[in-house]
């Protein structure tokens, strides 16, 4: 089988991000909640319902890469993460290897991002709110199991190889008795996927008088896809394709249909997707609100590969000799025995649903200063790259103590990714009837810096969010 996990590691370094349920909204992750409270651009992908209000009562909203950056990881210590993870000057010993190979073993590598290259929104009361972006979304979750863990970090030395060839030079492992990739896998999991929305929302207010106010919303977005990469092993059968972009400069050593060559980003896939959601405001304090995002696929239709359960027969390489997965360019192969069917075939399109998921969200704003807030977030589908194994949960609160500060607080768990106690701080150098102006950043979970293990670190943050225009509301 082509080892395909180097290659979803090495893409952190381009993003590594967790920002609670709210992707890259800087001005929310530090609560833990958002499904009711961001609008403008800002509430595309999450509740497109809240275009129908304007959050400071500006009329136009424009803001330029908002980015939110993340990982966790049960694998590694925070020192590890802080010192070893990006330096190609540790080697590791044998001894650490295998300390390394247990470690990765059945344990977690996740994480998503975003960022915000363009959004603008515009909000008339009479008709309702209009919103654009361009964002682009990483987003990943690998499980390794034991075996797994330990062809990446010890190759032809572990002891599933159990005959040694060396031919000028190069070292090839073979198994005696070789087995099938569903038994050797099973239970591994690897998911990844990198695309670009052009998001366009509508939303506005169904129903307003003085006890209730009903906004509703969808949002339609065309997608471009840069690269997706799949295995899934249950044990007994295997889900798993590869889409890359020539970036990735990964040679499966197999013809496939449409081919993609060249060093620069490229499409590989294109796709439709839709969001609709709805907010519910009772007596002006508290907000009910429920979406479902990312109903939609992507075709991928370059550079395409299906993987089949074939035997794992001989590997070529030593394995990893430092943390550095994500500058290490180099594929760990195995490949079947003679005779049988390549482990990766070409294929001409594969049609790939989204990872559509459920939000749900409540707020209460008691006075003009304080809100507290929760949200659910479900996946729908999780057998897709891009999904959460289960359901997230955030709750947590908003203060102003004065009018050019918010500070926020929350804790959100779920999704096997732990528990986190995000932070974040939105300062206003700007705010008036006619303009405002906001800063901010947040990090995913404060609690991180003071521990050793079980580490969710990153931040979210934007620097030029700018809101003008007085409504008539």
């Amino acid at each position: 089988m082509k080892k395909i996990y180097i290659l979803v590691l090495t893409f952190f370094w381009l993003t590594n991000a967790y920002s609670q349920t709210a992707l890259n909204v800087f001005n929310t992750t530090g609560g833990g909640y958002s499904t009711t409270v961001v609008s403008d651009y800002q509430c595309l992908g999450i509740n497109p319902a809240n275009l129908g209000w304007s959050w400071d009562n500006h009329m136009i909203n424009v803001g330029l890469l908002e980015t939110g950056l993340s990982i966790y990881t049960n694998a590694l210590t925070k020192h590890q993460v802080d010192n070893d993870l990006f330096n190609n000057s540790v080697k590791l010993s044998m001894s650490e290897r295998v300390q390394a190979a247990s470690n990765f073993s059945d344990t977690r590598l996740w994480g998503q991002g975003g960022v915000t290259w363009l959004g603008v929104s515009l909000n008339i009361p009479k008709i309702g709110g209009f919103a654009f972006s361009i964002r682009d979304r990483f987003l990943w979750n690998t499980v390794l199991n034991y075996q797994a863990a330990q062809f990446l970090f010890l190759g032809y030395h572990d002891s599933y190889f159990d005959s040694l060839v060396a031919k000028n030079g190069d070292t090839t492992g073979y198994a005696k008795h070789p087995k099938q990739a569903t038994s050797i896998y099973a239970g591994t999991k690897i998911q990844f996927i990198w695309y670009r929305e052009y998001n366009f929302g509508f939303g506005r207010k169904i129903i307003d008088n003085d006890a209730i106010t009903l906004y509703g919303g969808i949002g339609f977005k065309y997608l471009v896809g840069y690269g997706a990469l799949q295995y899934i092993d249950n044990g007994s059968s295997i889900n798993a394709f590869s889409s890359l972009g020539p970036e990735f400069k990964v040679d499966y050593g197999e013809p496939t249909p449409n081919p993609l060559t060249g060093s620069s980003i490229k499409k590989v896939g294109q796709g439709w997707g839709l969001d609709i959601g709805f907010t519910l405001k009772l007596l002006k304090k508290l907000k009910i609100a429920v979406a479902v995002n990312d109903i939609g696929s992507i075709k991928w239709d370059k550079n395409l590969y299906e993987a089949g359960n074939v035997s794992v027969y001989k590997i070529t390489t030593p394995g990893l000799l430092n943390y550095n997965i994500f500058t290490n360019s180099q594929l760990i192969n195995t490949d079947g025995l003679p005779g049988e069917p390549p482990t990766w075939t070409g294929l001409a399109s594969k049609t790939v649903s989204l990872p559509t998921s459920f939000r749900g969200g409540a707020s209460f704003q008691a006075i003009p200063q304080i809100e507290v807030g929760l949200d659910l977030l479900v996946p729908l589908n999780t057998k897709v790259p891009g999904s959460y194994d289960k359901a997230i949960v955030g709750f947590g609160g908003r203060f102003d103590p004065v009018k050019w500060v918010q500070l926020s607080v929350g804790m959100v768990t779920g999704a096997d990714v732990g528990v986190s106690v995000p932070l974040g701080i939105t300062l206003y150098p700007v705010r008036n009837a006619a303009t405002a102006w906001q800063i901010g950043f947040a990090v995913p979970d404060v609690v991180t810096l003071f521990k050793k293990n079980d580490i969710m670190t990153g931040i979210a943050f934007g620097f030029l969010k700018l809101s003008f225009g007085k409504t008539t509301e």
